[in-house]
């Protein structure tokens, strides 16, 4: 019985890691898992994008790719896929994400992701942003 349980515990994880590799929401997620609360790496980031997206990291300056990757005071809350639109090797995917900055700010941001899928993997080609709320959870000093 117990031999049993391990078995099929095993056999659901290895089936819910590839399902997300192989599905455009499931490399969309784990790449916005990935950064949230963190600190990432360039080559992190180019094994994940393709197209204008990867070609606008490759040109990045070290500064400006510090400042993308280092997301240490945000914190998640919500992620959610709102609607989907795919072909074979092309998925739109539109969603909202929700999260918390430096426990002062919350922000929730409807977006875009065109998805391309090359050699049996999901890639994130481009990002638009639709709409973006932010609140602010303490008064905001304007001449600080």
């Amino acid at each position: 019985m117990k031999k049993n349980f391990l078995i099929m515990l095993f056999i659901f994880t290895v089936a819910a890691c590839m399902e997300r590799d192989h599905t455009p929401e499931g490399a969309l997620k784990d790449f916005i898992e990935a950064r949230i609360g963190k600190v990432v790496t360039r080559e992190f980031v180019l094994e994940r994008v393709t197209g204008k997206m990867k070609q606008s990291f490759e040109n990045m300056s070290d500064d400006d790719f510090a400042k993308f990757s280092d997301l240490r005071n945000v914190k998640r809350n919500s992620f959610k896929v709102l609607s989907k639109s795919c072909q074979e090797s092309k998925c739109f995917l539109t969603y909202l994400i929700g999260f918390n900055t430096n426990d002062q700010f919350h922000s929730e941001v409807k977006k875009i992701a065109e998805m391309s899928h090359i050699d049996g993997k999901w890639y994130i080609e481009d990002i638009s942003n639709i709409k973006t709320y932010h609140e602010s959870l303490e008064a905001i000093n304007p001449l600080e």
